[in-house]
């Protein structure tokens, strides 16, 4: 298996993570625009996401009521902008 980091000790606990959890594959995010782009693509044609098209680049993703605290209150939306925020 082919590690992408210089640092060995981050390469060692995934490798023994690896061995405990026996994942089909490890991937390795680099935060790249081409990766965020790919992940979106997937994420909206397994439907996990939805394409808002009155926001450009802005996904609506759902949970099930059951699986998560209710947050509403508490939750925050950071943007440079209260505008780019949209509706909250």
């Amino acid at each position: 298996m082919t590690y992408a980091v210089a640092n060995e000790k981050l390469n060692n606990w995934v490798r023994e993570v690896a061995g405990l959890c026996k994942p089909e594959a490890i991937c390795w995010c680099d935060g790249s625009r081409a990766e965020y782009h790919r992940l979106m693509a997937q994420m909206v044609a397994s439907g996990a996401a939805i394409p808002l098209k009155r926001r450009p680049n802005s996904f609506l993703f759902r949970s099930d009521p059951s699986d998560v605290a209710r947050t509403e209150d508490r939750t925050y939306v950071a943007t440079p902008s209260k505008e780019q925020a949209g509706p909250t």
